[in-house]
């Protein structure tokens, strides 16, 4: 129907017509106006009206031929209202017989025409919807019907009751269940199992007798056999007119195989999906021609993205590829989608979610082409290999790192025969890898070693898998050399060995080095005799002798009179050549269980053990006098010495090898005082030292408070062009209304009673302090602060230099720490730590007085020093003119330059050895010749144009 409703008037009347026509058109009727019977027929055809007025009484056809003739040439049910002033009955019959809808009198009530014409529209619609529903319910049924009459062996219709009584059971309930129709005449739920899926079963079974249909549901039931069926039920409820439900009719299918074979298929894709993720492997199905890609879930997970948002296509998929990569795959994919490519196989790199790479394997193939032999679908997977390719690129490297390796690397089977050897194998052994191929190295070979030696490595390899030390190999020419050995076992996954790695080197050279640092560590480098080192071991020893046989140790401090004379009048070369004759008479005047060392400068020390009485030390010092009393001639000049000696005893005078030295050195400057060449013992008397001591140690305690303490700065020089790098601060003690007190008197003092550890705080922030004002003040320079071994042991190191920075805002690597090395013979692994901290800040660090202590390369690897500065008194004979003093400097200046410190010369006093020290390699030095430590204003002077 059109949205105005077409009415076509059929009436001979035009005044009729005329009222009709305004009233229907006011309300938005269209109109079609005829005014005979015939024309109206004709626009009935032509124009098919909504709805047709027609008149009864007309000329050339009346309105019940018009209306038979209507009827007859369309079969829509138009409505057609008969207008007639007729009130016959039997016309009024006639006229419904041939199909009139109603029928209006006249005369017409004009105002009712609008809402009768509506209501026959609403009528005539709601009768032919009607109509409709009852064709398209007819049809439904019969439907149904021939549904039922065609349904399988799979199929059963059944209806129960309010209680839940089957009422009807269809003839294939047999075949499914077993059942015959009339043996399951008791309630629906009767004949299912505990199920789970049973219990939402009866609540759609209730819900449906509640009026409300429900989806279809399964159920699970046991057969007349005891078997288990699955049905999917669908149900609906039956009203009655009242619109109360009577009873449920359903259609239940057997699904039972389709529930196993889906079960089945379920598992084999779940088993499918575990395996390839369990496998790392992505699938893919592409669709060459479209482009179009169904990958599974771990194809996307692999590279880090959400399977639901990943964009499976092969221009995504090309535009993942690595830049390197991606023209070669492209390609290669193009090629194989061509025929071009009998295999596709390829290693790539794929872009992640976070923008890292993953190698990936992918192998492909075509399994689907259309009529044209075009490929429509090609199948594949994608395997994770990144850990593969780096484990290949790790093997590679570790096979250059074997043949390239500086240190000889063999590998062995489980019956320690060569299956590999490198190239610096060949250069340590001389055995070319051929020769020594399913040999036993001669470094395992148990006739080469010590048996107890051979015994322990491979106990440890047993017990721990690993051995490494230090261990004596032959050449194949038969030099014997020592090498330092790491030997690993390697085990298969069964945990058994199938492999012994070793790696060695030669360390001819380093032991001949650290044999001659170890020498010089312990021995004076002028006079060969043990150094203060090596004497604090010989007195421990000599103690622990005198303890057992009840004997007395005699501490012997000798002093030579007046040697400063013979240095200044006769030179240093000659000062040096007499501490040596000095040194070679006193060995021969005393035992071989006797030690005599020089302590430094014109001081020597000697312990003689094992002593019955006093009587025995006075024979041995009067010899010691005598000797040394007789002339020396060195280089044609003859020379008579004396010395002033100190004697001490233990236990007598004391327990400790440091107040025992103490104790000698004052009865030493007791001689001294009473004319020297002349020896005394200490006794009670001699407290003059203990009373500068205690007086010093007062005085300490208050000098920071007073702030009596300075810093003075020695200037190190650049010793190529003589400019200021770098200044060491040095401590100052200037008590008020008295002379300023030596460091050598008040800081062992300190060391002693602790106080060495606020003052060392002190001297860092001084320090740091002043060298900011000078970087202020466009002076880049680097200060050298010395540590004292107590601030390691009783203070917290690290956190002083932090605050001293801190405050102070110079940059760490502007400071450098210097150990005697002495710091490091006590608790090293903190010692260590500490050092480690403080490097990580930035801050340097320095050896003081290297080669004089317990030097040796196993320290300088371990402690991770920055610089070795050359004791003084390497320095002070360098100008001798002796080879040694000349190799002692250069050894220790090539063992900076092999490890990789620097070097820094302390103590140069003339022009001859600061020129000597450059010839040799030495670019930095300290000492009086260029200036004496320095208070800060005078040092900025340094600096200062003109």
């Amino acid at each position: 129907m059109s949205v105005k409703p077409r009415i076509l008037l059929v009436d001979d009347d035009p005044m009729v017509r005329l009222l009709v026509r305004q009233i229907l058109q006011a309300d938005g009727y269209e109109l079609i106006e005829t005014d005979n019977g015939r024309t109206g027929l004709e626009q009935f055809i032509a124009a098919e009206p909504d709805l047709v007025l027609l008149d009864v009484m007309m000329p050339e056809m009346d309105g019940f031929s018009c209306l038979q003739g209507m009827r007859a040439a369309s079969d829509k049910s138009v409505p057609i209202v008969m207008m007639t002033a007729i009130e016959d009955t039997q016309a009024v019959e006639d006229a419904f017989r041939l199909g009139a809808t109603d029928f209006i009198g006249k005369p017409i009530q004009w105002p009712l025409l609008p809402h009768r014409i509506s209501y026959v529209l609403r009528s005539h619609r709601t009768t032919q919807r009607l109509i409709e529903q009852q064709t398209l319910l007819k049809q439904s049924e019969q439907r149904f019907r021939d549904l039922v009459e065609s349904i399988g062996n799979e199929y059963f219709l059944y209806s129960h009751n309010t209680e839940r009584i089957f009422t009807y059971l269809g003839p294939s309930v047999e075949h499914i269940l077993g059942y015959k129709p009339d043996e399951l005449h008791c309630d629906c739920f009767d004949i299912t199992t505990n199920n789970p899926i049973n219990r939402l079963a009866r609540t759609y079974t209730e819900q449906c007798l509640a009026g409300i249909k429900p989806p279809n549901y399964e159920v699970e039931v046991r057969s007349k056999d005891g078997s288990l069926r699955v049905l999917s039920l669908n149900e609906s409820p039956m009203f009655d007119d009242h619109g109360r439900v009577v009873a449920v009719n359903g259609l239940a299918h057997d699904i039972t195989e389709m529930r196993s074979t889906q079960q089945a298929l379920a598992d084999s894709e779940e088993r499918l999906r575990l395996s390839m993720q369990a496998a790392k492997q992505g699938f893919y199905d592409i669709n060459p021609q479209t482009g179009a890609m169904i990958i599974n879930a771990e194809y996307a997970s692999m590279l880090g993205y959400n399977p639901a948002d990943f964009d499976a296509t092969i221009d995504s998929w090309i535009m993942r590829l690595h830049p390197d990569d991606r023209q070669r795959v492209s390609d290669a994919y193009r090629q194989y989608i061509a025929g071009e490519l009998a295999e596709y196989r390829l290693e790539y790199r794929q872009r992640c979610a976070d923008d890292s790479w993953k190698w990936i394997l992918s192998i492909g193939s075509i399994v689907e082409r259309d009529a044209n032999n075009q490929p429509v679908r090609m199948l594949g997977t994608h395997t994770d290999i990144t850990d593969s390719k780096t484990a290949a690129e790790r093997l590679n490297l570790l096979a250059k790192v074997f043949e390239n390796s500086g240190e000889a690397i063999f590998l062995c089977d489980p019956d320690t025969r060569i299956v590999s050897s490198n190239q610096a194998y060949t250069t340590i052994t001389g055995y070319r890898a051929e020769e020594v191929l399913q040999q036993t190295p001669s470094i395992l070979d148990a006739r080469h070693l010590d048996l107890n030696h051979y015994q322990r490595i491979w106990q440890a390899l047993r017990e721990n898998g690993y051995w490494q030390g230090e261990i004596w190999d032959t050449r194949k020419n038969g030099e014997t050399y020592p090498a330092w050995l790491g030997i690993s076992a390697m085990y298969n996954t069964h945990g058994v060995i199938s492999h012994y790695i070793g790696i060695f080197s030669d360390i001819t050279e380093r032991k001949a080095a650290e044999a001659q640092i170890e020498y010089l560590a312990r021995h004076d480098p002028l006079t060969n005799l043990p150094n203060r080192t090596l004497l604090r071991d010989r007195f421990d020893q000599a103690m622990a002798h005198a303890v057992r046989n009840n004997t007395l140790v005699g501490l012997l401090f000798l002093d030579l009179d007046h040697f400063k004379n013979i240095n200044d009048t006769m030179g240093h070369d000659v000062g040096d050549r007499l501490l040596q004759g000095i040194a070679e008479r006193l060995v021969q005047c005393v035992r071989e269980v006797d030690t005599v060392c020089r302590q430094g400068g014109d001081e020597f020390i000697i312990i003689l053990t094992d002593i019955p009485d006093i009587d025995a030390i006075t024979q041995i010092v009067l010899k010691i006098l005598d000797q040394l009393t007789q002339p020396f001639v060195i280089e044609g000049v003859t020379l008579c010495t004396s010395f002033s000696i100190g004697v001490s005893l233990y236990p007598n005078d004391g327990l400790n090898f440091h107040g025992l030295l103490n104790k000698a050195d004052t009865a030493m400057y007791s001689a001294k005082n009473e004319g020297r060449n002349t020896f005394r013992f200490f006794s009670n008397d001699m407290n003059l030292a203990s009373i500068e001591r205690m007086n010093i140690e007062n005085g300490l305690r208050m000098a920071l408070k007073r702030k009596e303490l300075r810093l003075h700065y020695q200037p190190q020089y650049s010793i190529h062009n003589n400019t200021v790098i770098g200044a060491e601060a040095l401590l100052r003690w200037q008590p008020e209304n008295s002379p300023m007190i030596p460091p050598a008197k008040f800081i062992p003092i300190a060391e002693d009673n602790g106080m060495i550890v606020p003052i060392g705080d002190w001297v860092l922030r001084e320090a740091c302090k002043q060298n900011k004002l000078w970087h202020d003040a466009g002076m880049k320079l680097l200060v050298t602060v010395n540590i004292s071994a107590l601030q390691f042991k009783r203070g917290n190191l690290l956190e002083s230099v932090q605050s001293a920075l801190a405050e102070s805002g110079l940059e760490p690597h502007y400071l450098e720490l210097e150990l005697t090395e002495s710091v490091l013979m006590f608790d090293t692994n903190a010692v260590i730590n500490t050092i480690a901290q403080l490097r990580a800040l930035g801050v340097s660090f320095a050896i003081d007085d290297f080669g004089t202590g317990y030097s040796s390369l196993s320290y300088l690897k371990r402690f991770a020093v920055n610089k070795l500065k050359i004791d003084q008194s390497f320095i002070r004979d360098l100008t001798s003119g002796k080879a040694e003093d000349t190799a002692i400097v250069k050894a220790i200046l090539q063992l900076g330059d092999t490890l990789g410190l620097l070097t820094l010369a302390e103590g140069v006093e003339t022009k001859e050895q600061a020129e000597q020290l450059h010839q040799l390699g030495c670019r930095k030095a300290q000492g009086f010749y260029w200036n004496q430590p320095l208070p800060a204003d005078e040092f900025a002077r340094l600096f200062t144009p003109g």
